[in-house]
């Protein structure tokens, strides 16, 4: 009995100072803060918008991956080669070239951060 005694004092304490310290109500937000959500919430609409155009893009652009070896220089893996990595091939010309083009390079610098 003094077991449960003690564990319903406890728990009255507890309630007590949980009732004492919290906050009441809901907080306002000032009208700085929503401006700043609202840019918050713009750039990542924007951002997001840029990702989906890019792997669009992508999607429509990508073939199938091959196997690449860099040594003597870049070049596809031949017979007896070992391959360091896959890379991405198109057989699409005009994907290759608006993926080179600086204003495609800007965008993927600008998608990274």
């Amino acid at each position: 009995m003094k077991r449960f005694l003690a564990l319903v004092v406890t728990a009255g304490l507890a309630v007590a100072l949980y009732a004492a310290t919290a906050t009441g109500g809901q907080q306002a937000v000032t009208p700085k803060q929503f401006a700043a959500l609202k840019k918050q919430v713009t750039t990542l609409q924007t951002r997001t918008k840029r990702l989906e155009d890019f792997a669009g893009a992508l999607v429509f652009c990508i073939g199938r991956a091959v196997p690449v070896n860099t040594l003597p220089s870049w070049h596809t893996t031949g017979a007896g080669e070992t391959q360091e990595m896959w890379a991405l091939a198109t057989t699409e010309p005009d994907c290759a070239t608006a993926f080179n083009t600086p204003a495609a390079l800007k965008q993927l610098t600008r998608l990274s951060h």
